[in-house]
């Protein structure tokens, strides 16, 4: 023992030579967690566990560090099945006294075996599942799981206690009885397994026995005098030899055992097998007519399954009708909606809403209608996306001007508007100005195809013409329009007007959107020629 102020070994003095300190008190409880730790010991030899662990938990409470109380507690814990328990009594034993310990024993040892620490493992998850089954009101699977438990650990009182309550509810009262039995055997004072017991000898009348019953067969030669009748005559000795008499009662009884041994004989061997093969003949055609009726009952359930499938096919067809229809009706308000913006005035609302539609949701009228308002606005969509693009494209943001004269283009795919080539045009040197020869060349190659007269004007700009162009931007030296003016050199050399300038040219200023630098020509947003 050591003094807790300043770890010195104390003395059978009732104070510490070290510090001085008085270690009365400390002394008095060291024996009493002793005491009860004796107690424990006791209880434990004579597998009273549950008392056991009752003086041990006490006697760790006076002293913490008493390693035997800790380590005989784990000790009773693993015996009743609950090994996590005595796996953490041993290994807070080990870590207050890591030398000359025997905690590290038993845990090497219980680590050494892995299939049994795997099977311990398992028998703690399925009880802990079972428990689960019982909340879940599900006992014919906690049954199941109790008894793949108990058969992996028989030890496991707990185990025994939940499985026999499961069986006394439902008054299944002697397999109870032998679970709790086996329960007692390995803790015999476990207050719940007797508590459970003595309900079952309430419920049952009778009463549980926990004595140890051994059957010892000892045999006796008892010498009895028979066969003849012994005297002495003088000096000879004289044998009466027994008289045999015939018992007849015996010899009857015999007669008619004989007699129903010969008849049971003749039944067995005449009457029966006659009677076997009827009873397998009409067990065959039971089975024959099950059949059969099962074969017809199948038949009907397939054309029942079948008029199932055909009916779920025709609901699935009618959902399916129902939502195109929907999506029609949809379609035909968002119209209604766009030619409402049209008749209003709205054009540019009424272009962003028509590009939203597809012209394939609509028929008859409605298709005649779309197709009028996509005529209308046409016109307007192909000004929208020019006017944007060539606005980029004089700022020298020829991404968007090429995204928006794309769309200008898309927007008149029968080439009826006048600016059509323009838009074109400008869209290819877009390309041209991003680096993207490929789509230039595309375009390039659209307008030498559908405006052959103005081919010329983009020729030299073809990948295939690379090695004959200066690096940088398009400056082609002339070009034919096919709208009001003719457009040239689109390229970042275009100068944009000042609005203060230009006051003497009879148009306003504010329109001019660039000039040619070859002909000093001002055209507005649109390409239109100023002046």
């Amino acid at each position: 023992m050591k003094c807790i102020y300043c770890n010195s070994p104390l003395a059978a003095i009732d104070y510490c030579p070290g510090c001085g300190a008085d270690v009365t008190i400390l002394k008095r409880i060291v024996r009493i967690s002793n005491l009860l730790y004796n107690q424990g010991l006791e209880k434990a030899s004579v597998r009273d566990l549950s008392g056991a662990i009752a003086c041990l938990k006490r006697s760790l409470k006076f002293n913490k560090e008493n390693i035997d109380a800790r380590n005989l507690l784990g000790l009773c814990y693993f015996e009743t099945g609950e090994v996590v328990s005595a796996l953490c009594e041993w290994v807070i034993s080990k870590n207050l006294q890591p030398e000359d310990n025997l905690a590290s024993y038993y845990i090497t040892k219980l680590q050494n075996n892995k299939n049994r620490l795997d099977t311990i493992n398992q028998t703690i998850r399925k009880y802990n599942q079972s428990i689960e089954y019982c909340r879940q009101e599900n006992e014919d699977m906690a049954i199941i799981q109790l008894k793949k438990v108990i058969a992996q650990n028989p030890k496991l009182v707990k185990a025994h206690q939940l499985l026999a309550l499961l069986y006394m509810k439902h008054q299944d009262y002697e397999k109870a009885r032998r679970l709790l039995k086996k329960a007692a055997a390995v803790d015999n004072t476990n207050t719940t397994t007797l508590r459970y017991l003595t309900e079952i000898e309430e419920m049952t009348g009778k009463s549980t026995s926990f004595a140890v019953r051994r059957h010892h067969q000892e045999t006796e030669a008892n010498e009895r005098l028979g066969g003849a009748l012994r005297y002495v005559s003088g000096n000879e000795t004289i044998i009466q030899p027994t008289t045999f008499r015939d018992s007849s009662t015996v010899a009857t009884f015999i007669n008619i055992a004989l007699g129903i041994l010969l008849g049971g004989a003749i039944v067995w061997f005449l009457v029966v097998p006659a009677s076997r093969q009827s009873i397998k003949e009409s067990a065959n055609q039971q089975v024959a007519d099950a059949n059969t009726k099962l074969a017809s009952e199948s038949a009907r359930l397939q054309d029942l399954q079948d008029e199932i499938d055909a009916y779920s096919q025709k609901a699935d067809e009618a959902v399916q009708e129902k939502e195109n229809a929907l999506n029609k009706a949809k379609s035909y308000e968002e119209l209604l909606g766009v030619a409402d913006l049209y008749v209003n005035g709205s054009q540019t609302a009424a272009v962003d809403e028509i590009g939203k539609l597809n012209a394939d949701d609509f028929e008859g009228n409605a298709k005649k209608l779309y197709d009028d308002l996509m005529g209308a606005v046409s016109s307007a969509l192909f000004s929208e996306y020019y006017s944007a693009g060539t606005t980029a494209y004089v700022a020298g943001d020829y991404a968007t001007a090429a995204e928006q004269l794309k769309k200008a283009v898309e927007s008149d795919p029968e080439r009826t508007n006048s600016y059509h080539y323009d838009a074109m045009y400008y869209l290819g040197f877009a390309y041209f100005n991003m680096g993207d020869s490929q789509n230039a060349d595309a375009v390039f190659n659209d307008i030498i195809a559908q405006y052959p007269a103005n081919a010329a004007n983009v020729q030299p700009y073809l990948s295939t013409n690379a090695g004959d162009q200066s690096a940088g931007t398009a400056t082609p030296q002339e070009s034919v329009s096919q709208g009001e003016a003719s457009m040239q050199n689109p390229g970042e050399d275009i100068t944009v007007y000042d609005n203060n300038t230009g006051n003497d040219l009879g148009y306003d200023p504010a329109d001019v959107a660039w000039t040619d630098p070859n002909t000093g020509l001002n055209y507005d947003m649109y390409g239109n020629l100023l002046g």
